[in-house]
């Protein structure tokens, strides 16, 4: 089956209620495992511009303002754009909201920001060329761009943990690497959300994209579980065995 920027669209819209009540700010993967990293990265925000690229429901732009950052956000995802619109009218931070798609931004001129970041979403984006594109276009020249996403070498058209007989996870399976493209990747049970589109690329496609927009990559990092998941989170411990994200730290040339 083959689907387009439209059907994953659509998908977020149908899963927008749940992924509000149960990510975002909720999420132990984003608070505990990615937020402090992308905090250490950037360090001092206070009077940064920052583009929020795939905002969803706008928590980090919201955590981002907090630390004195000026943030525009940009959301193709109605329903999603929805639950940052209200929270921005209840408690506002100053900051800009737009629905768009983050491959195509003509409203926002060139080289108007200090950081790009795109917090698990490029990974949901059909054209990811068009977005580096974008995102280079849209910073100064120094400027950075965190790239965050499922780490393409563990997330694969086939993946999983293949358990034994007693359900205990033996090892992750992956097959498929270089078979590009889209592809539904389920939520868990509880969740009540519908698979959402996947789009897979290797990890070569990635970096040599960037490099090819002008982007400097200067750290790779595979962020490791916290060790407060031990005691308080073991069955996210999954996470100390292989990694579930990387982020791609550039600098534009």
């Amino acid at each position: 089956m083959t689907f387009n920027q439209n059907d994953g669209t659509q998908r977020w819209d149908n899963n927008a209620e749940q992924w509000h009540k149960l990510f975002g700010e909720n999420d132990l993967n984003r608070c505990d495992l990615l937020d402090p990293v992308i905090l250490q990265i950037l360090e001092d925000v206070k009077g940064k511009t920052i583009l929020d690229a795939g905002c969803g429901d706008g928590y980090l732009s919201r955590k981002l303002a907090r630390l004195g950052a000026s943030v525009t956000g940009v959301e193709c995802s109605p329903k999603l754009l929805n639950f940052a619109v209200a929270n921005e009218r209840k408690k506002p931070l100053a900051i800009t909201y737009h629905q768009a798609d983050c491959t195509s931004l003509p409203f926002l001129s060139d080289s108007i920001f200090d950081i790009v970041v795109t917090n698990n979403v490029i990974q949901d984006v059909e054209n990811y060329q068009g977005a580096f594109r974008e995102f280079s276009r849209l910073l100064k020249s120094g400027g950075s761009y965190l790239h965050i996403e499922n780490h393409p070498c563990f997330m694969t058209p086939v993946f999983g943990w293949v358990k034994d007989n007693k359900g205990e996870k033996l090892y992750r399976k992956v097959d498929q690497y270089f078979k590009r493209g889209p592809f539904l990747t389920p939520w868990g049970q509880n969740s009540q959300m519908e698979p959402t589109v996947f789009w897979h690329r290797t990890l070569g496609d990635l970096m040599n994209s960037l490099i090819a927009n002008k982007f400097r990559i200067v750290q790779v990092i595979e962020p490791e579980p916290p060790e407060s998941w031990v005691k308080n989170h073991p069955e996210r411990m999954d996470a100390g065995r292989i990694p579930d994200f990387i982020v791609l730290v550039c600098r534009k040339e």
